[in-house]
């Protein structure tokens, strides 16, 4: 065999192994938005379903407490809803091999800013309805509407809390892929590029 062809197929495959080894901007896209999109589908469902087992139950509440605390939970899931649909949307449609650096970067790092600011509102809706609940103690005529929308606030303040610190923690383990990405990033005077060494 040719010495020639024999040192250009190792290069070849040096060059294969490293750039297999790689996660493309395009890949870490498509995870990122697989994850975005799983979210999602969790957040509707998780509404949907509040608002259907809710809307049942607040058929025949068992006192006025109940009521209150079924009608808070529709309510809070409409607005889960509507956040969660626009999200799952643009994850389904998104073409990840159509967002650059700078749109990766962004959105990556505006996804974790939204996903900590989500937990510390949620950590005050829970503290909320603890605070209605302690309230509810000495108004007696609105015992019922706090205790509800306090026992309310608390359960999908905890499922809210939950599910952003389960998201934020998915997306932070993306975080060495990213920076893999960023290190082959070469800028010079007339560009910014993509740079595999070897």
């Amino acid at each position: 065999m040719n010495k020639k062809l024999l040192f250009i197929i190792i290069l070849f495959c040096f060059f294969s192994v490293d750039a297999l080894a790689q996660q493309s901007l395009g890949d870490f896209n498509q995870d990122r938005l697989q994850l975005n999109k799983v979210g999602m589908i969790v957040l509707s469902s998780w509404a949907v379903g509040n608002m259907g087992v809710n809307g049942v139950l607040l058929r025949n509440p068992s006192s006025n407490e109940q009521g209150h605390f079924y009608r808070m939970n529709i309510f809070w899931n409409v607005v889960n809803l509507g956040l969660a649909l626009p999200g799952l949307r643009y994850s389904l449609i998104t073409d990840p091999g159509s967002l650059g650096l700078a749109e990766t970067v962004g959105e990556y790092h505006q996804m974790g800013k939204v996903l900590l600011m989500n937990a510390g509102l949620d950590v005050a809706y829970i503290t909320g309805g603890f605070l209605m609940k302690e309230m509810a103690k000495t108004r007696e005529k609105k015992r019922d509407i706090l205790n509800g929308y306090g026992r309310s606030l608390i359960l999908q303040g905890g499922f809210l809390l939950a599910f952003d610190v389960i998201m934020f923690t998915a997306l932070q383990s993306e975080n060495k892929s990213l920076i893999n990405i960023l290190e082959h990033v070469q800028v010079n005077a007339n560009s910014i590029g993509l740079v595999w060494r070897f």
